[in-house]
């Protein structure tokens, strides 16, 4: 014999089975934006644009993607009543801190050569 509730709960299940998982798609679309300048360089402004200006943007777009990862893990970790994983953390902020080393070391490299 089943109840009510055991019904609505049943038919809910079924419903989210045909959600989509849309959790991870701003990371596509970060992605996307990226391989897009990555193309619009090395079609239109390679002979324009210094090569270590263009790894400090290169960069500068892998510790974005980095953070919305992370901040996406969040969420799903969230969703799912789970805990996170300190790594992948630490690492962005590793790599948080790397481009502020590289975006630091590259200016002083610039501002030696005049």
């Amino acid at each position: 014999m089943t109840s009510e509730f055991q019904i609505i709960v049943i038919e809910r299940n079924i419903l989210m089975l045909s959600e989509p998982f849309t959790l991870l798609r701003p990371i596509y679309y970060l992605l996307a934006v990226f391989l897009l300048c990555n193309f619009v360089y090395v079609t239109f402004l390679r002979n324009k644009v210094r090569a270590s200006s263009y790894v400090i943007v290169n960069s500068f777009f892998f510790l974005i993607i980095a953070a919305a990862l992370l901040f996406q893990e969040g969420i799903i970790v969230d969703e799912f009543n789970r805990s996170g994983d300190c790594v992948t953390f630490y690492l962005t902020i590793l790599l948080g801190v790397l481009f502020i080393a590289s975006f630091i070391f590259q200016k002083k490299k610039t501002r030696g050569k005049n």
